[in-house]
């Protein structure tokens, strides 16, 4: 159990204001020290949608507690190679308080709270937090902008059992953002960096390769809509950017034996080497909006390497969203949607009334 000193404090206002409304922005989580990745493992393949297979039930727990200690020590490598902290606590934190900037240019009383996945401040702590200081309504905001059951999936699924502890006379209203990935400022802010990014290659030869988490195929026949989201997503990119030369959309981080989304991003990578070595490649992390291990190392450190070993030209990446202004936008676009949508209005939020 966490130590409640762990839980932050609201983004608040400086303003008075009567406490109704708190925004419960949610994120994967990643080891907050070296000493820390084993646990960050346990708890991310002890997840029932992560270990999802025919009487997983039944091996989840000793699994999970296998596959972290075989992969405890090649993890903690890749994470010094990045500060030896995964980079998207931060970075939700900041994000975090940009978006309670926003609220505050417009004279709202929402007040701004993170939680995390598979790390501390665990979502529930956080609920348990929220519940306490009063708020009478809860948006919880998972930071997926496509949906799949291993993600926004995984969040609805832990909020469901906190719901079931509540009791009925003590039940705050919970609103849920299950995905967000047309919203136009989000897909502006690709735009916005896939453009600087460009400028630095030739664009005779450049082949965009949009690279998404992978995720277990199974998924995809159960009817998970995340790739058609994906595909979706990198369309209205390409749409809203003009682009007319090659591009692809692959998938990477797959882990396992069993089947998951393809093509690999490594293998799209050889492919494109096999038929221009003189082209330029540039990786859009599409399915990442904050930098983790897998943009920082997979695609900056490993897939580098793999274009170079292969004689591309020149390989570069986008980096992920982070703190553009645009996605802080789109936050604040989908806080409004879900507020509108549920017949809170604007006045009722108001700092004054």
């Amino acid at each position: 159990m966490q130590n409640k000193s762990s839980i932050q404090k609201p983004y608040s206002s400086t303003c008075s204001g009567k406490k109704e409304i708190a925004v419960l922005l949610v994120n994967f989580g990643g080891p907050h020290s070296l000493w820390s990745v084993k646990s960050f493992l346990y708890n991310l393949f002890s997840d029932p949608t992560v270990l999802n297979f025919p009487f997983a039930y039944l091996y989840r727990k000793p699994l999970a507690w296998l596959i972290s200690n075989m992969r405890d020590m090649t993890s903690r490598e890749m994470y010094k190679k990045i500060g030896s902290i995964s980079p998207l606590i931060p970075i939700t934190y900041l994000q975090a308080e940009k978006l309670k900037t926003l609220f505050n240019k417009s004279s709202l009383n929402l007040d701004v709270f993170v939680g995390f996945r598979y790390c501390q401040p665990f979502i529930e702590d956080v609920l348990n937090k929220i519940q306490g200081l009063g708020y009478k309504k809860i948006i919880v905001f998972p930071l997926y902008p496509q949906y799949s059951f291993t993600t926004t999936g995984s969040v609805e699924l832990v909020i469901n059992q906190w719901l079931k502890k509540q009791l009925a006379t003590n039940r705050p209203e919970l609103y849920f953002i299950k995905n967000w990935y047309s919203d136009e400022d989000y897909i502006q802010s690709y735009i916005n960096l896939i453009q600087k990014s460009l400028e630095y290659l030739d664009l005779r030869s450049t082949e965009l390769i949009f690279s998404a988490h992978s995720i277990p195929l199974f998924n995809i026949t159960n009817g998970d809509p995340y790739q058609k989201h994906i595909i979706e997503t990198a369309n209205l990119i390409i749409e809203k950017l003009n682009w007319k030369k090659k591009w692809h959309i692959a998938y990477q981080s797959k882990l396992g034996p069993v089947k998951w989304l393809e093509p690999a991003t490594d293998k799209v990578i050889e492919e494109i080497a096999k038929k221009n070595k003189k082209a330029n490649i540039l990786v859009v992390p599409i399915s990442f909006i904050c930098e983790h291990v897998e943009t920082i190392f997979e695609i900056g450190y490993l897939y580098k390497e793999i274009a170079n070993k292969h004689g591309i030209k020149k390989f570069a990446r986008v980096p992920a969203l982070n703190t553009d202004k645009y996605l802080i936008q789109a936050l604040y676009n989908q806080i409004m949607y879900c507020l509108e949508h549920n017949q809170i209005g604007i006045k009722d939020v108001l700092l004054t009334k």
